[in-house]
């Protein structure tokens, strides 16, 4: 039996990919390419976008960019809001950048971050959703409340008076989400603390911006519009198949619903060739682009969990000012980055205070100084929740961890 029905993509779509993969040597679906279904047989092949795209009318694209990292980023871009200004129901939670190479996606990533564009990493997460300071917080007036049960309309009372951060809007979400289901009916506290969890545990795997991923992270996922980057496509790798490159690149396409832009640097790349003479593909001249910036070069790092020392400050007295100056930090304040004798990075409050080190395994972009660092989370640790090897040295059995993000740029000597 081979499943060979597509029930996301346009007709279009359909028959570029299926041009793609046919020189495959060795696949599990030779001889079966796959198809529209039934249901959509009827459908013009271009889609919505036959109608609302005057330039592509729903054909897949061949986009040309200048050869280099930034350039391609501006390109891909530039399009992405060209298609947002012909869709009134736009949402950059609908769309993806795909790469062979995370290094291609980080251009991409500081465009967004510079043009306020939502954007979100394939690699990168929320840290710890039930750690947040914002949700300990909430769930600790839950709990402290003296009362077994809880309406839509106090808990929404309550999250409306705290200050407005990402991890406050993201809880304003929740409550949001649970209104749908059991609207402003009292519930059990219990019963909603369990429900929160789960939610938090969902929220990591939504999309929440503009995705950039690479073709391996995205298989088993599909959005309205993808945009695949050039480079690293020719390079099988050590001990690669052949035709590795080409079943990704098949599987980066077939992401797309409505539409898909595949770019590429000075010369179509060889899995492009079998497009350029489809009606199902059309190649594009070069695009303006936005201005440039220097941001482009920029590297933004959200790092997780895993790349801070969570005990740090439990391995400071509840006494010491270390407490005192996280408890004074909120999302979005400025940190000053420090490295000493090449040790571990540190991160220091405007004061000066030493508030937080990052791990010994994390390790900051090559060839770039840090320009700038804030707060992007303070999340709650214990003893109990760390380490068995490392409880002898913690002085207090609660504290709180900073998470930074973090901003690098060129040093000067290496390459953009």
């Amino acid at each position: 039996m081979y499943l060979t029905a597509n029930y996301r993509s346009t007709r279009h779509i359909v028959a570029a990919a299926n041009a793609v993969i046919e020189p495959a040597r060795e696949r599990l679906k030779a001889g079966h390419p796959i198809r529209i279904d039934r249901a959509r047989e009827k459908d013009p092949p271009g889609g919505a976008w036959q109608t609302l795209d005057p330039v592509s009318r729903g054909r897949v694209q061949l986009l040309p960019a200048a050869p280099d990292p930034v350039s391609q980023a501006r390109t891909a871009m530039a399009e992405l809001e060209r298609l947002s200004s012909l869709s009134p129901n736009w949402d950059w939670s609908r769309a993806a950048v795909i790469a062979r190479e995370w290094t291609y996606l980080a251009p991409v990533r500081a465009f967004c971050e510079a043009r306020r564009v939502p954007v979100q990493m394939g690699n990168e997460d929320i840290p710890g959703f039930w750690y947040l300071r914002e949700t300990r917080a909430f769930v600790g007036w839950l709990r402290a409340r003296g009362s077994d049960i809880v309406d839509g309309t106090a808990m929404g009372a309550w999250v409306e008076a705290q200050p407005r951060n990402p991890w406050n809007v993201l809880l304003r979400q929740a409550l949001d989400e649970h209104a749908l289901e059991a609207g402003d009916a009292e519930t059990p506290v219990n019963h909603f603390i369990e429900w929160l969890a789960e939610w938090g545990r969902d929220i990591r795997r939504r999309q929440r911006g503009l995705l950039l991923l690479t073709a391996h992270r995205a298989k088993g996922l599909e959005f309205d519009h993808v945009v695949v980057l050039d480079g690293g496509w020719d390079d099988a790798g050590p001990g690669g198949e052949p035709d590795e490159a080409r079943r990704l690149y098949y599987v980066a396409m077939t992401r797309a619903r409505e539409t898909l832009t595949l770019v590429y640097l000075r010369q179509p790349l060889r899995l492009q060739e079998p497009l350029l003479a489809k009606s199902c593909a059309m190649r594009r001249e070069p695009v303006e682009l936005p201005p440039a910036a220097g941001a482009l070069t920029y590297r933004h790092v959200h790092p997780g969990l895993n790349d801070v020392d969570l005990g740090f400050a439990g391995r400071h007295d509840a006494s010491r000012s270390v407490h005192r100056a996280i408890a004074a930090l909120a999302p979005g304040d400025p940190l000053r980055w420090r490295v000493v004798n090449g040790g571990r990075p540190q991160l220091l409050d405007s004061d000066g205070t030493l508030v937080g080190r990052l791990a010994a395994s994390f390790r900051p972009a090559d060839g770039r100084r840090c320009r700038s660092a804030t707060v992007r989370a303070i999340v709650a640790w214990s003893r109990e929740a760390s380490k068995p090897e490392f409880q002898d040295g913690v002085q207090c059995d609660t504290w709180e961890v900073v998470v930074p993000a973090l901003v690098f740029e060129p040093d000067g000597r290496s390459a953009v």
